[in-house]
């Protein structure tokens, strides 16, 4: 059971905090109690009677004078409920420690209890929002998340059917195995898609099975990768890389010499990811949707990762760098 969800346990998180005041208070009393040479159950039993009518004093203070008045802002009714309540626990407790042989403790300790009474209720309340709306953010990312990972499959899936739609026109014998590659391909990112996490590597080995399946469309496409690293045990969130890796395929496509360059450093959890590629300088007869690189962008705000997206143009080389620090580790 995490802290979060102790403190939320109204029975656990009262027998905590009482159980910190009480041994406070023992603590603070010892000394009075112990110079009469009780043992240590007489000291405790009598800590505890005088302890007992504050817990019901301060409950009572900020279920019906804290929470209904102040709270909603009856300031005027609330300062005149507080003097009367200050007064009557000052009397009560003046009445009540010499009948149960505490007369020689200092009322002025028990006040500052109800001091810390009210303080422990006005940490809770705010400890309490703060719990509920960081659940609620949870809630939203994680519905957010599972929205911008279903997009990535029919933006993918939409630019392999025009893809299979045009070489079923020029090339239909290849169709069988062209099928087959991309079913492979659909199927990680069926299952990739269900994970929060997945090995760099298994990445780095989908991306260069994207590559080879466009390699069959465009035999020209010169592809090379430098890998530095070990990649086996750390993890990223699935599918980082296609967005990049399919903006790179799609417009060297269109250049009579395409090339494409990876390069994948990861060093002490500090990843960066860089993509080169050639495209048209002038007369490029595409038109990116924006919604692969768009969703990567909110993928990265969303899972909190630190990292630095970066693009640069260079006559016909476009560059596309993508660092990302303290990635997860598998224990």
């Amino acid at each position: 059971m995490t802290i979060a969800k102790i403190y939320q346990n109204f029975f656990l998180r009262n027998i905590i905090i009482n159980t910190l005041v009480y041994l406070v208070i023992l603590a603070c009393v010892y000394d009075e109690i112990s110079l009469d040479g009780h043992d240590w159950f007489y000291i405790t039993s009598k800590v505890a009677v005088g302890y007992f009518p504050c817990i019901i004093w301060i409950t009572f203070f900020n279920i019906f004078i804290i929470k209904p008045f102040l709270f909603r802002k009856k300031l005027k009714i609330f300062f005149v409920l507080l003097v009367l309540y200050w007064t009557g626990f000052y009397f009560f407790m003046n009445w009540f420690f010499p009948n149960v042989g505490l007369g020689n403790l200092k009322t002025l300790q028990i006040v500052s209890l109800i001091i810390n009474g009210t303080f422990f209720y006005f940490i809770h309340i705010m400890i309490s929002k703060k719990i509920t709306q960081t659940n609620k953010d949870i809630m939203n990312f994680k519905s957010e998340l599972s929205f911008l990972k279903q997009q990535l499959n029919p933006h993918f899936l939409l630019n392999a059917m025009n893809n299979l739609y045009g070489e079923s026109l020029s090339e239909p014998d290849k169709l069988p195995d062209r099928i087959l590659n991309l079913s492979d391909l659909l199927r990680y990112q069926i299952e990739a898609t269900k994970k929060d996490f997945v090995f760099v590597n298994e990445e780095t080995d989908f991306i260069k099975k994207y590559i080879d399946y466009y390699t069959f469309r465009n035999e020209r496409l010169v592809f090379t990768q430098n890998c530095e690293g070990s990649f086996e045990n750390f993890e990223i969130p699935p599918l980082f890389f296609l967005p990049l890796v399919e903006n790179a395929v799609k417009f060297s496509a269109e250049t009579q010499q395409p090339f494409i360059h990876l390069d994948l450093k990861l060093q002490c959890r500090n990843l960066t990811f860089t993509l080169k590629n050639n495209h048209l300088v002038t007369g490029s007869k595409l038109s990116g949707t924006g919604i692969g690189i768009e969703n990567l962008k909110r993928r990265l705000e969303v899972y909190g990762l630190k990292h630095d997206l970066s693009c640069k143009k260079e006559k016909d080389t476009f560059t596309v760098k993508l660092s990302i620090w303290n990635l997860p580790t598998v224990v």
